[in-house]
């Protein structure tokens, strides 16, 4: 056996030591018997171990802190790379009905286009989903914009439609939505149950103060916040999972508490809480790329947040504020997702949607070969690898990283964009060590793990 080269030994506040394994995620409060056994793993034999020492080297096998002899971790890790990237059981397409907004906020990376989906189009998705539901497991369906919601018709004409292929070919289907919900009401939300919508994230950007100023509806003064937060409880209250997404920046950053504050006054410490990492990645948002955080300062805002957010009762458990394994990083590098935009135009990645120049195919030519330059574009994406970069190979955070954004990596040679890991790994480990060691029966990672 020998020590995987995926471990991380720290000390923590009160003097103990914790293990951590980046290939489960696995975390551990550990002894100078752990120590030993990591620092001699070459001597020992593990036919002749009994008793302890020999549930001690099970348990540390279990959590990949070490490993047998033959085993190639970084070829798992590319093994299990390939695997994610190029799955084809559930077919996930994010359908931008239109480009079009009713509001205009200052950090959308979109231009606003006018016009929604066509009939064409929408046969093209119907088409898709069609040939999908007769050789794959499931269909998984997310509602985005702009602001989906200004043709609240397609979204459940659509819907009903492509519940009813997956369901004649024993497909399962599933659908969430992205939306600032200012157009919700009542009788959308009936609407969500019928259309199998069972998520929705909403965006607050802060109190009051700070969100009527950032999410403004266009040609209009009129304050946004109370009615979305007046939303999100009616979606809480008919149990649609609602995951609140605040953008942070500098100009926002120090006001998150504010927030916090109005959500406990009106019992939502349950809704997941997504701070947002405000990023200028095109054009059309780069006007405040210097209110940007850059991902150093981001990370450590996260993890204060991640405190705070635990002092006060929220949801602060698992992925994004505890590390998960990643195989592929996100639809980008999927072969089996794709991003389309109201002309039918196919995409691999959300900040490129209407970029025409961006695009990978055309879902009203399925059945057509596709341009050479769309060919070009899907396999920049496909191709992009942390593989190709001695940083990449040599960083024990690579099983919970990736390579970090493929947007960022795979446009116009740039290198690995880090993951907030880097900056912050050690403290949320703390953190995460201070809020389970009351709690031995639970698990504070994914699957695998060794508490």
């Amino acid at each position: 056996m020998k020590a995987s080269r995926y471990n991380m030994i720290l000390d923590t506040d009160e003097g103990k030591k914790l293990a951590f394994n980046s290939m489960t995620c696995a975390l551990a409060e550990i002894n100078d018997d752990f120590l030993d056994v990591l620092g001699n793993i070459q001597d020992i034999k593990y036919d002749e171990l009994k008793g302890e020492r020999k549930e001690l080297v099970d348990n540390m096998l279990h959590g990949n802190y070490i490993v047998k002899e033959e085993v190639d971790e970084l070829k798992l890790i590319k093994y299990r790379h390939l695997k994610g990237k190029y799955n084809t059981d559930v077919l996930g397409l994010t359908i931008a009905l239109t480009l079009n907004c009713n509001f205009a906020c200052p950090y959308c990376y979109e231009s606003p286009q006018p016009g929604f989906l066509t009939e064409e189009v929408e046969k093209g998705i119907i088409d898709l989903v069609t040939e999908t539901a007769k050789r794959r497991k499931g269909v998984s369906i997310t509602w985005y914009g702009g602001e989906p919601l200004l043709d609240k018709d397609i979204i459940f004409g659509l819907s009903e439609k492509l519940i009813k292929i997956c369901e004649e070919n024993q497909a399962e289907y599933g659908a969430f939505i992205v939306t600032n919900g200012y157009l919700i009401d009542d009788e959308t939300i009936k609407k969500f149950k019928e259309a199998k919508i069972t998520g929705a994230q909403v965006t607050i950007d802060g109190p009051p103060k700070i969100h009527n100023a950032r999410r403004k509806l266009k040609g209009s003064d009129e304050e946004t916040f109370g009615k979305i937060l007046e939303n999100v409880i009616k979606l809480k209250e008919n149990n649609i999972n609602v995951t609140i997404r605040v953008n942070i920046d500098k100009t926002n950053v120090e006001y998150i508490e504010e927030l916090l504050d109005i959500l406990q006054e009106n019992n939502l410490q349950d809704l997941s809480i997504s701070l947002g990492h405000v990023t200028a990645y095109t054009e059309a948002c780069s006007s405040v790329s210097e209110s940007c955080l850059d991902t150093e300062e981001y990370a450590k805002n996260d993890v204060k947040y991640q405190q705070i957010l635990y002092d006060r009762g929220f949801d602060v458990e698992g992925y994004p504020y505890y590390p998960g394994i990643k195989a592929n990083y996100c639809c980008a590098d999927s072969s089996n997702a794709f991003v389309l935009d109201p002309e039918g135009y196919m995409y691999k990645c959300w900040n490129d949607v209407g970029n025409k120049k961006r695009a990978v195919g055309d879902i009203k030519k399925i059945k057509e070969a596709p341009e050479e330059k769309m060919v070009m574009n899907n396999i920049n994406y496909m191709f992009w690898s942390p593989f190709e970069f001695k940083k990449c190979i040599e960083c024990n955070l690579l099983p919970i990283c990736m390579g970090g954004c493929p947007f960022n990596g795979a446009n116009n040679g740039f290198e690995p964009d880090c993951e907030k890991w880097k900056y912050n790994l050690e403290t949320v480990l703390q953190l995460t060590y201070n809020k389970k060691k009351d709690k031995p029966e639970a698990a504070c990672c994914e699957e695998g793990c060794n508490c």
